[in-house]
């Protein structure tokens, strides 16, 4: 796999992200998507929920804007491997600077076309569970990526600005609105600046900070635009129990006490730089 180098490190530093080719070979894209079409059958190779809670996974979002399954590793052998290989982590790990990281979230999105876009936000702010923004994601492509399809778009260096409330409607805005929440959390001495937009092949894609603004346009065309997304915390993030209400599967931090690493069976260490973990 990619190795991260000292330039990109500079770059995701100075921007809050950074565009990385060839994140999966041809292969392994094959598997994630063969794997996606799987789960949206309800075809689950190896189920690691508690058993009371093993019924079909119902996927989020809209069908007129963007819809998901989160945390599809679970229910998947293939999913699983790639979502806790040890390389995609180390890649993370590189960027945010931390010995150790682990993996706490996958997505596996559809955006079908033509529809509603994206509107702009920071992912810290769905994982208030973490006391510490040490986050980052990747949004890996899994189709060749044009300004048609609505590829994600991100403003860079907003990861400076600290933690900003989520936006009032993510999936089911329009043109108009899908920058309130920017406009909201935008420095007065800050200018308005040019977005970047991940046009990139099946298999490349981006690792953005956890505040880092990113969104996506409407897909204008006919197709179905796939992409998987992977999430991880680094070693900084302790979990705070008080705010896991609102999050969509509290089970997932099972055994972890308060003040604990964001680390248990469903979220486990992926890669460590220290030979004893």
């Amino acid at each position: 796999m990619h190795a991260i180098t000292t330039d990109e490190v500079a770059r995701f530093e100075r921007d809050g992200f950074v565009v990385v080719q060839d994140i999966l070979d041809a292969a392994h894209v094959t598997r994630v998507l063969a794997a996606m079409d799987r789960v949206h059958r309800g075809e689950y190779t190896l189920d690691r929920r508690p058993v009371n809670l093993r019924k079909p996974l119902a996927h989020l979002g809209r069908g007129d804007s963007i819809r998901w399954y989160l945390n599809a590793r679970i229910l998947d052998r293939d999913l699983w491997s790639i979502a806790t290989h040890p390389g995609l982590g180390a890649m993370a790990a590189a960027l945010l600077r931390t010995p150790s990281i682990s993996i706490v979230e996958d997505q596996l999105l559809d955006k079908p076309g033509p529809g509603l876009p994206c509107n702009f936000h920071q992912d810290y702010g769905y994982w208030l569970f973490s006391t510490s923004t040490q986050m980052i994601t990747c949004w890996i492509a899994l189709v060749d990526m044009t300004l048609e399809l609505g590829p994600l778009q991100l403003i860079p260096g907003s990861h400076r600005w600290g933690h900003a409330s989520n936006p009032k409607e993510l999936i089911a805005g329009s043109e108009d609105t899908w920058m309130e929440a920017v406009e909201r959390a935008r420095p007065a001495t800050e200018p308005a600046g040019e977005l970047a937009s991940v046009c990139v092949r099946a298999g490349s894609g981006v690792f953005l900070h956890c505040l880092t603004f990113h969104g996506s346009p409407a897909n204008q065309s006919t197709n179905c635009r796939r992409a998987f997304s992977l999430h991880w915390a680094g070693e900084d993030c302790k979990v705070d129990r008080l705010k896991l209400a609102d999050y969509t599967y509290p089970y997932f931090f099972a055994g972890i006490p308060n003040g604990g690493r964001v680390i248990n069976k469903y979220m486990p260490l992926v890669y460590s730089s220290r030979t004893s973990e």
